[in-house]
């Protein structure tokens, strides 16, 4: 397997009335002649992934009996939708993936390692309010951090 971009930080962006969501410089940079796979995700945001992320993340859902991979994949494969970056730095999100985010204007892209996470800010918020430290280092303690 090829060698994967890692993503991380959080950029808050907005995106336009068709669609369009301008990438961070940053991001940009990571992903640059790559074609972004973008899905559903979980927790009501999408998930984007370069070729080589998209193709990885396919192939471990392939590994599983087929009992177990048809509903990740009609979750996953079914909604994707390839989005290539124009010039100006930007995807256009399909509406039907707009709707299940949630995405109007105000958009958090977060990148997590071998994916970015595309969130409504409100959302994204919301759900970091309902993190709390002592959650996070109870689940450290027992990975034995």
């Amino acid at each position: 397997m090829a060698s994967q971009t890692r993503l991380f930080g959080r950029y808050e962006m907005n995106i336009d009335a068709k669609g369009r969501l301008f990438f961070p410089a940053k991001q940009r940079e990571k992903i640059e002649g790559s074609l972004l796979h973008v899905t559903r995700g979980l927790d009501d945001c999408l998930f984007a992934f370069t070729d080589t992320q998209w193709d990885a993340f396919l192939e471990k859902i392939g590994t599983l009996p087929i009992a177990k991979a048809r509903s990740m994949e009609r979750y996953f494969v079914g909604n994707s939708n390839d989005a290539e970056m124009d010039e100006q730095g930007r995807i256009k999100i399909p509406a039907k993936l707009r709707e299940i985010a949630g995405l109007e204007k105000e958009v958090t892209i977060v990148g997590l390692r071998e994916r970015l996470e595309i969130w409504d800010t409100a959302r994204w918020n919301a759900m970091n309010e309902e993190l709390s430290g002592d959650e996070i280092a109870a689940m450290l303690e027992d990975m034995n951090f």
